[in-house]
């Protein structure tokens, strides 16, 4: 009979630290998308150039795609809160949504 080995498997050696994970640059665009739509529904970030229409337009948008629950597109506001590790509900609830 041959001799066994078992090979213990900790976390570290395949998870990334979350450093790491957010570093990617598919991660790192998702976080400017997540940013932009924050900045949109709290109207934090001048929209120069654009008219009143244009700043409503943009909120209004902000808000449907915060408010969605849709998950059947890579960049749905809940498939990219998962992907950087936010909690959707909570930032819903936070932006009073």
């Amino acid at each position: 009979m041959g001799l066994r080995v078992i090979h213990t498997i900790l976390p570290v050696q395949y998870l990334e630290p979350p450093s790491v994970r957010l570093g990617l640059p598919h991660r790192r665009l998702m976080l400017a998308v997540l940013q932009t739509a924050i900045d949109d529904v709290r109207n934090s970030h001048p929209l120069e150039g654009m008219d009143g229409r244009g700043k409503v337009r943009e909120h209004d948008g902000a808000r449907a795609w915060v408010a969605s629950a849709d998950r059947s597109w890579p960049f749905s506001f809940e498939n990219v809160c998962e992907a950087v590790g936010i909690d959707p509900v909570a930032l819903r609830r936070a932006l009073q949504l």
